[in-house]
């Protein structure tokens, strides 16, 4: 049996000889790889966390009429023209008025019996009542029914007032503004609505009516149907809309999206401005950005620090071994065939290491996940983050057991020998 065939059973046989070595660079591998494992699922949850709250931030933009000494509406043709650009996924506006509701002919009361209040309704026209505020932040949320849009009409109310009045979704109501020669405008009910949290604590004051009506008494209606009611209240030019507010599907395209659209030249930027809302977004991206980069540190410090123990105790391990190392490279084993058998020996424990880590890292992850502020069940690893660990793994393996024998490996064999008599 030549000295290439005894490479691999010297390997082993020293594996097993230095059982202390071996389980100490087992636990060590067995350590290091879980937590790298547990680091790259989490790094993954948490990219995959920032790329859903990019779409759901209600991140926006408003176009606004200037307020100078001339008021130019929001026309329909700049806001399809906006709409349109690739990222804007979708477009509204609130125009509020006072409104009376009649239910076959019986007009409606709201729960305030306050006077000149009890009877009236806070009436809200959208483009797309899902991107109302008060639905986007969670003060309302629809129980039954869709939301209204352009094209798709209907007045969304308050679930207990149509339990009041045993109305259902696709009975037809009667609105009108609150002045008695108003046009009625029928609208069927599209959906019904809950109060999550109501701004019970708000002032009320004249300078902002809202104030007067508790979200109970809030009806949404689509814009066509808001126009037809307020039509003795609009100028006869234009759509009397001042703001549009429009939302984008990934937040952190936003600034892309309004240099695009303030870079239109068909629209006249004196008459208008954009303002950006998203700070929403802004504080939450930089909280996960801050998670992200401690979730990335730790990695790479871990995996210094751990080459550096490696490394250490190799360097020891081969010290250890000059007389032996001497014997293999006087009988005529190359050089090679020694770096080979250490490399052979350190990938005996990493094979019995790694597919451990994987296991318990999937066990793990999880509850070291919740430690980030993350959610257990989306803390996953993959094989691929297996695949890239172990590849990762045995070349910086290899690399420590060539630092570790530079120094002997350097030297000749009677050197070697010499310095062991």
């Amino acid at each position: 049996m030549n000295h290439k065939t005894n490479l691999g059973i010297r390997a082993v046989l020293h594996t097993v000889r230095k059982w202390k070595k071996t389980l100490l660079l087992f636990c060590l591998l067995l350590f290091i790889t879980t937590l790298v494992l547990s680091g790259m699922a989490i790094a993954d949850a948490q990219e995959e966390q920032s790329e859903e709250l990019r779409g759901v931030t209600g991140a926006s933009f408003t176009v606004n009429a200037n307020n100078g000494y001339t008021l130019q509406p929001v026309t329909d043709e700049m806001i399809e023209e906006i709409a349109a650009i690739d990222g804007v996924e979708s477009y509204n506006t609130s125009h509020w008025t006072i409104v009376n509701l009649y239910n076959q002919d019986t007009l409606m009361k709201g729960t305030d019996e306050r006077e000149y209040v009890a009877d009236l309704f806070y009436g809200s026209g959208c483009f797309d009542s899902e991107y109302s505020p008060l639905f986007l932040s969670g003060a309302l949320r629809l129980t039954e029914g869709r939301h209204v849009t352009e094209g798709n009409s209907g007045i969304i109310l308050y679930e207990g007032l149509a339990e009041k009045y045993g109305l259902s979704l696709g009975d037809t109501l009667e609105i009108k503004n609150g002045n008695p020669g108003d046009p009625l405008v029928e609208c069927e009910i599209a959906g019904l609505f809950e109060v999550i949290a109501d701004d019970n604590d708000e002032q009320a004051t004249m300078a902002r009516p809202s104030t007067f009506y508790d979200y109970e008494e809030y009806v949404f209606v689509d814009m066509d149907t808001m126009s037809a009611i307020s039509a003795p209240y609009t100028a006869s030019e234009g759509n009397g809309i001042t703001s549009v507010d429009f939302f984008v599907s990934d937040a952190a395209k936003l600034e892309s999206i309004v240099q695009e659209v303030q870079n239109n030249t068909s629209i006249d930027w004196n008459s208008y401005y954009i303002t950006v809302n998203n700070e929403v977004y802004e504080r939450i991206s930089s909280s996960l950005s801050d998670t992200s980069t401690l979730v990335t540190t730790l990695i790479v410090m871990i995996t210094v620090v751990s080459m550096v123990l490696i490394i250490l105790i190799l360097f020891m391990s081969i010290r250890s071994r000059k007389r032996e190392i001497g014997i293999l490279l006087a009988v005529g084993i190359e050089k090679y065939a020694v770096l080979l058998q250490q490399m052979l020996e350190i990938c005996l424990v990493a094979i019995a290491a790694f597919p451990l880590a994987y296991l318990a890292s999937r066990e793990m992850a999880g509850t070291l996940g919740t430690l980030f502020g993350k959610a257990a069940e989306n803390v996953i690893v993959t094989p691929q983050h297996f695949v890239l660990v172990t590849a990762a793994g045995v070349g910086l393996l290899i690399i420590a057991v060539l630092v570790s024998c530079i120094p002997v490996m350097r030297m000749q064999p009677k050197a070697i020998l010499s310095q062991m008599e």
